[in-house]
């Protein structure tokens, strides 16, 4: 048996992971010259060229061990990662040999779907890459890339240019390794090529890691947003780098309003138990360079475990924030445009709720928007909405900047009216409107705002966003006219005049491994300092009139608010246990507005409870969930799957701590418990609730989207 020097714990450098070389680029021209990676990259395509004729390597066979999985992201980084909608695990074997030729088969593969979809990949997608892609690069069957030339291929040299980077040392038993990265780039960026690092034994020039990406003009797919591949080798009997790990993300998007909607496509290969200058059978030298042992066999290959369980953390869950990188590392080695979507035009919004919803202030409502984003990257933005209740327009103007590999702005001027909605989210807003619609039941807390300022983003990756904007509030009135009853009335706003700072970002953390826990947080924090009135008589069940001016005593309240959420999974065996916590507060004296109070009470703030039964100064809210499935029968969908054979039961525990309310608005201070149960079904993508609050509550029941959807509807 060959012995095969893994490296598995050499600190390589993570193509997706660096950042920019902080120093400038050498030559008058804004060229890179470096003799000493012209050097090696020279001795690298020499050995390159000279392999398959010279080498002491006349044949070897592996095996390979693969997964497969496409992904849907809706939205941006952490707060909605992308998700498994299907995944395969693969067994490859691998023969090659002298001059150059290769027969790989399939001999085991295995799926599982775990939401509804028709997924379907390249063939070359079942394949190990060998010899360090040919000459000319071909992916996604030529369709992602085609006839790209290698930057170690023959003439690569006068098609890209070079420059040193950080070295790496590689110690096994005796001997000490010394790998160089050089950076590359090609000369002319309109041009099809490849933008990324190799790392190169400074010994033999032999090809230790390859990572790269590529230029607009190499992307035959349009709709690909970033395509990485990275091939590393590892040393087989001290002297030959062949294949160790391969692995490849495709990332198409197409944005369906401001919200971005990506297929994700991941690809991971494990190399091993290498038999080298063995000799060849010779019906595996008769097989085609691809192919597949039949059905039964592939599904008789003894795979341990279940697919999801064997996937890869990085396989099974990760942020664009990845992938934003990979863009940031190849923008620093190339002009901006080299990588730049070209200039677009579309649809925007945030959400379908921008489309099309039916609320108490403004009835059923109708919006649409537009954007234009330049290849440089300005963008002019407009949206509008008009609600046949309140007869009223609502809309936004905004120009912005973001990069040329972004989507949102990190610069943005913005003038705009909305009906601002304060409360915590607790269902999702087609669920929301369906319900105003059919029974008369709207879950939103709106103020009528006019708005005008600075919004920032100090990089795509940032995990905050600044507002400052001068504002005025006021009263919405109750228009919306439901199928079966009257809404409840609309909330007393006071009218403010005034400016206003916020700051509202989210994170979370990447589970080391299948079985590791997972958080995510949101954190949003604002003040704000306003004149205005307070009306001498609140009635609550009396809607106030907006435009109309409010005779009382003027104010000039300064106040400043807080609120923060923690969702937390820890997997228990073949179950998992959640915890939601949610805190807020404000401070604002005896002059607080109605507007920045805290509101609870609903499904997931306070279940069991009247919507809104709280609006006080302070509140704490635990949850605690356990979730696990159940047999249930199983859906066929056609091509698309069939629905997993079970529902997942979720009984759960909650308690709201809320601090006082004002004057206008009375809470009893204390703590309300609630309990309660929810069924997850079809995919965990629909859950039925039913609760109980155990301090003067009532039973409730409700139904709704999953909340990893609530973002865009």
């Amino acid at each position: 048996m060959a012995l095969v020097a893994a490296f598995a714990g050499t600190a390589f450098p993570a193509y997706a992971q660096t950042t920019p070389d902080p120093k400038p680029l050498r030559g008058t021209s804004g060229t890179w010259q470096d003799p000493t990676a012209d050097t090696l990259v020279s001795r690298a395509i020499a050995r390159r060229g000279l392999q398959l004729a010279d080498s002491s390597l006349l044949s070897y066979r592996a095996d390979a061990h693969g997964f497969l999985a496409f992904l849907a992201q809706l939205g941006e980084g952490i707060i909605i990662p992308p998700r498994v909608v299907q995944s395969e695990e693969l067994a490859l074997s691998i023969a090659w040999w002298q001059p150059g030729r290769s027969a790989q088969r399939l001999v085991g593969r295995r799926d599982t779907t775990l939401l509804p979809a028709d997924v379907g990949y390249y063939r070359d997608r079942y394949g190990v890459v060998l010899d360090n892609l040919p000459d000319r690069i071909r992916l996604g069957d030529g369709q992602d890339v085609r006839d790209v030339p290698h930057p170690l291929g023959a003439g690569a040299m006068a098609q890209y240019e070079y420059t040193m980077g950080s070295p790496v040392h590689i110690r096994i038993p005796g001997r000490e390794i010394l790998v160089d990265e050089v950076k590359f780039r090609p000369r002319n960026g309109s041009l099809p090529a490849a933008i990324g690092s190799v790392y190169l034994d400074r010994e033999t020039a032999a090809v230790v890691r390859l990572s790269m990406t590529f230029t607009r003009a190499a992307i035959i797919d349009k709709r690909i947003e970033t395509l990485v591949v990275t091939l590393e080798n590892g040393l087989v009997r001290e002297r030959y780098w062949l294949p160790r790990r391969q692995e490849v993300e495709v990332s198409r998007g197409s944005t369906w309003f401001d919200i971005p909607a990506r297929g994700i496509v991941r690809g991971r290969w494990e190399i091993s138990n290498y038999e080298v200058n063995e000799q060849i059978p010779t019906l595996t030298m008769l097989q085609p360079r691809w192919s597949s042992a039949p059905r039964d066999s592939l599904r008789a290959h003894p795979f341990e475990g279940r697919v999801i369980d064997a996937l890869p953390p990085e396989i099974q869950i990760a942020s664009s924030e990845e992938v934003v990188r990979a863009r940031v590392q190849a923008e620093a080695a190339v002009r901006a445009s080299l990588l730049a979507r070209p200039a677009t035009a579309s649809v925007t919004g945030r959400g379908v709720s921008d489309l099309v919803r039916m609320t108490r202030a403004e009835g059923l409502a109708l919006g649409l928007g537009g954007a234009h984003k330049s290849a440089t990257g300005f963008m002019i933005m407009g949206r509008a909405r008009y609600g046949f209740g309140d007869e009223q327009l609502k809309g936004q103007v905004a120009i912005g900047r973001a990069p040329a590999f972004g989507r949102l702005p990190t610069l943005q001027l913005f003038a705009e009216r909305e009906y601002r909605d304060l409360a915590m989210a607790e269902r999702a807003g087609v669920t929301n409107s369906l319900s105003s619609l059919l029974f008369s039941s709207d879950y939103t807390t709106q103020v009528d705002t006019r708005a005008a300022g600075v919004l920032y983003r100090r990089s795509p990756t940032s995990a905050f966003t600044w507002r400052l904007a001068a504002e005025r509030d006021e009263a919405t009135g109750r228009y919306g006219r439901g199928a079966t009853r009257t809404f409840a009335p609309t909330l007393a706003a006071w009218t403010l005049r005034g400016g206003r700072l916020e700051v509202s970002g989210g994170g979370g953390t990447v589970p080391a491994h299948a079985t590791s826990r997972r958080a995510v947080w949101m954190l949003s924090a604002s003040a704000g300092a306003y004149e205005g009135t307070v009306p001498t008589v609140l009635n609550p069940l009396v809607d106030p009139m907006p435009g109309v001016p409010l005779v009382g005593r003027a104010v000039r309240p300064i106040v400043a608010r807080a609120q923060g959420l923690v969702h937390i999974t820890q997997p228990v065996g073949g179950d998992r246990a959640v915890m939601l916590q949610t805190l807020a507060g404000v401070a604002g004296g005896r002059d607080l507005p109605s507007q920045w109070l805290v509101f609870a009470g609903g499904p997931w703030s306070a279940p069991g409870y009247d919507w809104h039964t709280f609006g006080s100064r302070a509140l704490v809210s635990q949850r605690v969930e356990f979730r696990s499935p159940v047999p249930a029968p199983s859906i066929p969908l056609r091509r698309f799957g069939k629905s997993p054979p079970h529902v997942t039961l979720a009984p759960f525990v909650q308690l709201l701590a809320t601090a006082s309310g004002t004057v206008e608005r009375p809470v009893v201070a204390g703590v309300y418990p609630s309990a309660g149960v929810g069924v997850l079904f079809f995919y965990d993508l629909l859950r039925a609730d039913v609760s109980r609050g155990l301090r003067n509550g009532a039973w409730r029941f409700s139904i709704d989207i999953d909340r990893t959807f609530w973002g865009i509807l």
